[in-house]
């Protein structure tokens, strides 16, 4: 029996690092939004008994046990005591390394589809423990809705959000690995990053006129200074029309905020400024679950 799930994309509206752990890695504050689009395609097929499998469709993600995939589903294994016999192939349409998050969310995706397919064994809050393992932002992927991510990006709270936002994308076509964002976010000084507060009171009930201004990345400077293509992609997503031009998360993908109903005009614009080649997709954010909204 093959069955099949959408593993979406995200953007980083707002990201501050706070410190640095005794570990190495770093607390932050992050505001996700997840996207309509782009999103991969996660199918799920019967195998041989004792057989894992995972495949993809794009020559920069790894088969077998170097995939995320391969390790989400070795862990539902462990944690339920089933024996594989699956075969994953992963249909890319979200950039790779490109800060949109598309490996955690088919590693996500991979989670939810086996827990379907063995008539849900696990809990959300087992499945949660088990995405925190795999990464700091998988556990955002099993539910994706609006949210405030804290520690490592793995503690999460519902954040209300009454509408979607139109966004346009660009990807220059290269990845930057998480691990050099972090180390060199001290290379160019940087700005004092907006109120937290002010962020989650605009993206209630949010427009874009009011939200451009707030939207933050700290580790944006650093990279636009190492790669000058993507400083040129966030002027372009401006001098098109979008209200502001950011890096998403580690990069070095970009995103603009549009005004309402000009999402497929800035994006064909942009492609007319930077040709044909360069990948862009016109999408919206999604807004959140109905319980994460409470009324006035």
């Amino acid at each position: 029996m093959d069955s099949s799930i959408r593993a979406v994309a995200k953007i980083n509206l707002y990201l501050d690092v706070l410190r640095r752990r005794p570990d190495g890695y770093h607390d932050i504050a992050t505001v996700f939004l997840p996207l309509e689009d782009p999103a991969d395609e996660i199918r799920l097929s019967t195998a041989a008994p004792g057989v894992l499998r995972v495949t993809s469709d794009h020559a920069g993600v790894p088969d077998g046990p170097g995939n995320l995939c391969w390790r989400a589903a070795e862990a539902f294994a462990r944690d339920t005591g089933l024996a594989p016999s699956w075969e994953i192939a992963i249909r890319k349409r979200i950039p790779v390394a490109a800060g949109l998050g598309g490996g955690s969310s088919d590693a996500a995706a991979v989670l939810l589809a086996l827990n379907r397919r063995h008539g849900e064994p696990l809990s959300l809050e087992r499945l949660r423990r088990l995405a925190v393992g795999l990464g700091a932002d998988v556990a955002f992927f099993l539910a994706p809705s609006p949210a405030l991510g804290e520690g490592l990006g793995e503690v999460l709270r519902a954040v209300p959000c009454r509408r979607p936002l139109e966004v346009v994308l660009a990807n220059p076509g290269f990845p930057i690995a998480a691990a050099w964002a972090y180390a060199n976010r001290g290379r160019v000084a940087l700005p004092p990053a907006p109120s937290l507060e002010a962020v989650l009171a605009a993206l209630a009930d949010p427009s874009p006129e009011a939200l451009a201004p707030l939207t933050y990345n700290a580790l944006e400077p650093a990279i636009l200074d190492k790669f000058p293509l993507v400083a040129m992609l966030c002027r372009g997503l401006v001098e098109a029309g979008c209200l502001c031009g950011h890096v998403s998360g580690s990069g070095p993908t970009v995103y603009g905020l549009c005004p309402a109903g000009q999402g497929d005009a800035i994006r064909a614009r942009l492609v007319e400024r930077f040709g044909d080649d360069l990948w862009t997709c016109a999408t919206r954010t999604l807004a959140s679950r109905p319980e994460a909204v409470t009324e006035p």
